[in-house]
């Protein structure tokens, strides 16, 4: 159920004051049965047959719960007022009594559970007068008919928030994917193209073949990236396959265009069978490695990537020949390592000996 609140706008309120088709029903229920109910109510306690007057203060109590979404408050007000006015007349306990029960439920779950006390208090307290037995009978009646209600409000509150956090986490969680995603797509994307266009610059004159082929390289490199795009902003729109297409088979030819982007790189990957999920967050891994290679490292660094099994434990070691330097984890390493322990694994970094990242993830039962 979707629960309409104000919101505040420059220059103009807008309130939410739609009446939802629920709290119609639910009046209409009430207005039935208290109309329905009151004389039999009132034969089966002796008293005399209940007159108009009786039969307005059932149907306003009812129409206290037209606001109970909207205005708990209000709601609480309209109802109890009549009720009491009900009893203080000498008419019997009947099916009235049946919209205090709705409208103590209903500012439990659409106020708060400070408001819900304070009404449920008051609304005790205001029977208390016109009850014609023991304060003990009083109180087992209000334990049934006021707190009980109340308690079953807070809980579907809790339950109904408990719900909202759940589709909110999934929601931040999806949205930290796809930003990781689109940040490895494309800033792998942009770090080949400005190492190729780098290049093609420089042998623009000298070596017209070599920049047509940095040429190419960006061409292709380019489109891979807005296709990648693509898929995720598809994603987004959730007209995207769920399974993803990226294998590790595709390493060796990430290795091949960093090599054309000038970094010479050396592949051993183990045939082991994986699921889909767990060959996309390898290849992640080993691209934004060399990404970060690529865009970091001195001329003349080269690169290994090895993926390989070891005692249960698939580990993605990757390497360079940099110096040792001190670094910043910044974005990169941290999409790395989220990629890992999602798996249930870890990702290490190390730089005193160039630079290593090493992912251990655990395979698959």
């Amino acid at each position: 159920m979707k629960i309409r609140t104000s919101a505040y706008v420059p220059g103009r309120m807008v309130g939410s004051m739609r009446i939802k088709w629920q709290d119609i029903a639910l009046t209409v229920a009430l207005l039935f049965f208290g109309l329905g109910g009151t004389r039999f109510a009132a034969r089966l306690q002796g008293a005399e047959s209940v007159d108009v007057l009786a039969y307005v203060l059932i149907a306003v109590a009812a129409a206290g719960l037209l606001f109970r979404s909207v205005r708990p408050l209000w709601t609480v007000a309209v109802t109890t007022v009549p009720i009491v006015v009900y009893l203080a007349l000498g008419y019997p306990f009947g099916p009235i009594l049946m919209s205090g029960v709705a409208a103590m439920y209903a500012v439990a779950v659409y106020a708060r559970i400070e408001l819900a006390a304070a009404c449920a208090l008051v609304y005790a307290l205001a029977i208390l007068p016109w009850w014609n037995d023991t304060v003990t009978s009083w109180i087992t009646w209000s334990a049934g008919w006021i707190l009980l209600p109340v308690a079953a409000g807070v809980l579907m509150k809790l339950r109904r928030k408990s719900a909202v956090d759940v589709r909110e986490r999934a929601v931040i969680s999806e949205r930290l994917r796809l930003a990781q995603e689109v940040h490895d797509v494309v800033g792998h994307g942009l770090s080949v193209i400005a190492m190729q266009a780098g290049v093609a610059l420089y042998v623009l004159d000298k070596d017209p073949a070599k920049a047509r082929a940095s040429l190419e390289a960006i061409r292709d490199t380019s489109k891979e990236a807005l296709d990648g795009l693509r898929s995720e902003l598809d994603t987004l729109r959730g007209s995207a396959p769920l399974t993803p297409t990226i294998t590790l088979a595709d390493v060796p030819a990430l290795a091949t265009r960093m090599r054309e982007a000038g970094l010479e790189v050396s592949v051993e990957v183990a045939e082991v069978e994986l699921p889909d999920t767990y060959q996309l967050a390898v290849y992640r891994i080993v691209q934004e490695s060399l990404t970060n290679v690529l865009r970091h490292s001195s001329p003349g660094v080269t690169a290994s990537v090895r993926v390989y099994v070891v005692r249960g434990e698939l580990v993605v070691h990757v390497t360079d020949t940099g110096t040792p330097a001190t670094f910043t984890e910044g974005h990169g390493i941290t999409g790395m390592r989220s990629r890992a322990e999602a798996l249930g694994g870890t990702l290490e970094v190390d730089g005193s000996h160039g630079f290593a990242v090493i992912a251990r993830i655990p395979l698959p039962s």
